[in-house]
């Protein structure tokens, strides 16, 4: 089935990163008023993509600093971190290759442990204890992508293919994300013109592989109806997906799904026209931005308790993570923001700096980079928040 490139595409993009305009949602069963006062993010105004004034940044933030030539004309986040090391994906263009590399926290050596071999991309690195996930795939994009999701044993230096797959007609590859020692990922087959979308998770520990729902998107004739399943947050009482409902082809929504670990049935958290930028939850708060804003609802509730609405209203809000009774996320490329759940208030957990990554998780970890945007000399900042200093 090969129709015009941009078909899957325009799905995959409508519902993660949505073009300017007014959005309307449906929070199922719930109330629309937020009980605060819409607050706009701190200090947008100031930013700047010139280098600003150093500042020491908030307590709760641990940052360790690194430069290597091998870091010069690319960037790289901390996808994966534990109490003595940060391992990260980077990938160098004029070489065709991508190398997976870790950074001692004690004694800030860089070590390299592992490069593809036929000019293969790595992509969404994450890892459960000493295990390396990820996925891997060729370059060449014109194809039906081939992909494998690969582990390694950090312990042993043990390498295996956890899982691989074939995505037909420009449908993207999986996105691997990770929540309380499983990994997740959203696999999509077409088979007889029907795309099938099923959610997946995998604990490492145990070695068990769950197939948690599957979705069918009918594509048959000139007809399309049906589901289908974009991307996954994995939280703790369920997985958390985000997907597009086609009634017929021209009459489409977005929903975010929670389909909880015990088979239980699914609980649809909220309706869109158009989408929303990013997303999560836990058992006490439901978040999902879109761009220039973002909203937090009470999950007991349903009541949305803050907006917070950017000044700049055409940059885009992502990467939200709750962790004790606060929420961080990033605001564009410059800032990462910290609100207290609890009262509301925000603070700047970052300075304002072009460019700053989206935020990553691993147990009880979250970390972000910068790296110079306009002169990139091999210079990386890790910055790591602990759960434990969070509380």
């Amino acid at each position: 089935m090969r129709t015009n490139k941009a078909r899957y595409t325009l799905i995959l993009v409508s519902v993660a990163i949505i073009s300017v305009g007014v959005v309307s949602f449906n929070l199922i069963n719930r109330s629309l008023n937020p009980s605060s006062i819409q607050q706009p993010i701190s200090n947008e105004t100031n930013l700047t993509i010139n280098e600003p004034v150093k500042a020491a940044l908030p307590n709760l933030v641990q940052p360790y600093k690194l430069k290597d030539k091998s870091l010069i004309s690319t960037f790289v986040a901390p996808s994966y971190i534990n109490d003595a090391l940060v391992a990260f994906e980077r990938d160098v263009s004029e070489k065709s290759t991508s190398y997976i590399d870790i950074f001692s926290r004690k004694n800030k050596v860089v070590k390299n442990i592992y490069q593809t071999a036929n000019k293969e991309i790595i992509n969404s690195l994450v890892g459960v204890e000493d295990k390396l996930f990820w996925v891997e795939y060729g370059r060449d994009q014109e194809k039906d992508t081939i992909w494998a999701i690969k582990s390694l044993d950090m312990k042993n230096n043990q390498e295996k293919i956890l899982y691989s797959g074939i995505s037909g007609d420009h449908i993207e590859s999986p996105v691997l994300r990770v929540y309380d020692n499983q990994v997740s990922w959203i696999e999509k087959k077409i088979k007889d013109h029907i795309v099938y979308s099923t959610a997946i998770l995998y604990k490492p520990i145990t070695n068990e592989l769950i197939r948690l729902v599957t979705t069918e998107l009918d594509e048959r004739g000139n007809q399309r109806k049906g589901t289908f399943m974009a991307l996954q947050r994995p939280t703790a009482d369920g997985l958390l997906v985000q997907q597009s409902v086609f009634k017929t082809a021209s009459d489409k929504s977005y929903e975010i799904v929670l389909y909880p670990y015990d088979h239980t049935k699914s609980i649809t958290l909220l309706e869109s026209n158009q989408g929303v930028v990013d997303f999560t939850a836990d058992q006490e708060w439901f978040v999902w931005s879109e761009i220039g804003k973002i909203s937090i609802a009470d999950r007991k509730t349903g009541e949305i308790k803050y907006v917070f609405e950017a000044k700049d209203k055409d940059l885009t809000i992502d990467s939200p993570f709750i962790m004790n009774d606060h929420l961080y996320y990033r605001f564009s490329m410059y800032q990462i923001i910290d609100v207290d759940l609890l009262t509301g208030k925000t603070k700047e957990l970052s300075i304002p700096r072009l460019s700053t990554s989206k935020i990553f998780n691993t147990g009880k970890y979250l970390g972000f980079s910068y790296m110079d945007a306009k002169n990139n000399t091999g210079e990386v900042e890790f910055n790591i928040i602990s759960a434990d200093q969070s509380k």
